[in-house]
C-alpha cells in the first residue's frame, strides 16, 4: 500500500524483484471483503494492509500463480482498531444456552 513519504513500497519491490518473486494489485473491495471474512471465519482483526496480503494471496491461488500445497507467511503489520470494525454478526444472550451450530453457521 503506498503512503505519502513512504519508502517501504520500495525495498518491497526490490526484495520481490530479487527473490524472483511476483507483487499483486488488489481491489479495496477485496482488501474489506477478506477482512471481514478473517474476522468472521477466524475471530482476527486484520487492519486493511494485512487483509490485501490475504486477499492478494487468494488471487494469486486463483490464478495458478501459487498452488494450494504452498506456504507463504501473510503479515498483518498494523491494528485493524484504527479502523471501523467488521460487522460482528447477531449479539448473543448471555442468559442463554449457546447455540453452536447457529453460530458456526452464522
Amino acid at each position: 500500500l503506498r503512503v505519502p513519504a513512504g519508502i517501504g513500497d520500495f525495498l518491497i519491490l526490490d526484495a520481490v524483484r530479487e527473490s524472483g518473486g511476483f507483487a499483486l494489485a488488489v481491489e479495496e473491495e477485496a482488501i474489506f471483503a477478506m477482512r471481514d471474512r478473517v474476522a468472521r471465519e477466524d475471530g482476527l482483526l486484520l487492519c486493511p494492509e494485512g487483509a490485501a496480503t490475504a486477499a492478494a494471496w487468494e488471487a494469486a491461488l486463483d490464478r495458478g500463480l501459487v498452488r494450494p500445497d504452498e506456504h507463504a507467511v501473510l503479515f498483518n503489520c498494523a491494528t485493524g482498531l484504527k479502523y471501523p470494525l467488521p460487522p460482528a454478526g447477531a449479539p448473543l444472550d448471555r442468559h442463554a444456552a449457546v447455540d453452536y451450530a447457529a453460530l458456526l453457521a452464522s
